[in-house]
């Protein structure tokens, strides 16, 4: 008995998890700010660290935009002219990279003393908006994540910044807020329905999540609306 009240135990919070992207609204709170590691440059969109960071974000509940402001060549002079205009009101945190625009200064002319002036008033100007600053570094990330350019990140390496911010990052933005009893009830039937093969799996749960959007019952999506109006 112990064995299956842990079973439906497990496929409850499925359940919960399941809907928790789709009942609370989406924020821009989070914001990669930097040169062509934040981009993503010759890797796809989908593998760049800020897209692998969000997505592991909504596994754990939080229903978060994480922006990419990546821009391939920016110098740090670029970055800071940029970043009030990049980083929109209400974002919480940045995650900042410290190594790209002072690689591009080098190719561009700009002294290292203009490039660390740079981000130091980058730094400073983030956390005057009170904007937690989380700094990233390719250049730290060991040579096997690297493309053949020994330069740019691949998608491991990618996968690898974004496994380190994600402690990080969840601690700054405090636990995921609770899926509504309302949704829970309205939707409960519709997960087992659709989704019931893969409700113990984060990633194909989530995948399934997306693809069923259009199947979901008028009681279902009734109780989302609502939620999101709170």
């Amino acid at each position: 008995m112990p064995y299956f009240s842990e079973c439906r135990a497990r496929i409850y919070w499925g359940v919960v998890i399941f809907w928790m992207a789709f009942c609370i609204p989406a924020h821009a709170q989070i914001v990669a700010f930097g040169a062509s590691n934040v981009s993503g440059w010759n890797v796809a969109a989908s593998e760049a660290f800020a897209a692998q960071l969000q997505s592991m974000l909504r596994e754990k509940g939080y229903n978060i935009r994480v922006l990419n402001k990546g821009i391939f060549g920016n110098t740090s002079t670029d970055m800071r002219n940029r970043m009030d205009a990049d980083i929109p009101e209400g974002t919480t945190v940045v995650i900042l990279d410290i190594s790209g625009g002072i690689y591009n200064d080098s190719l561009k002319g700009i002294s290292r003393e203009q490039g660390d002036a740079d981000m130091a008033a980058i730094t400073a100007r983030l956390k005057e908006r009170g904007i937690k600053v989380f700094p990233m570094s390719a250049a730290e990330v060991p040579p096997q994540y690297h493309q053949q350019d020994h330069i740019h990140l691949t998608p491991e390496g990618h996968k690898l910044i974004a496994t380190q911010l994600l402690p990080q990052i969840t601690e700054a933005l405090g636990p995921p807020p609770e899926t509504p009893e309302s949704v829970r009830h309205a939707c409960v039937a519709d997960a087992k329905r659709l989704c019931a093969k893969v409700l113990g799996d984060d990633e194909k749960r989530h995948a399934c999540m997306q693809e069923h959007r259009a199947e979901l019952s008028q009681d279902c999506r009734h109780a989302i609306a609502e939620s999101r109006q709170h």
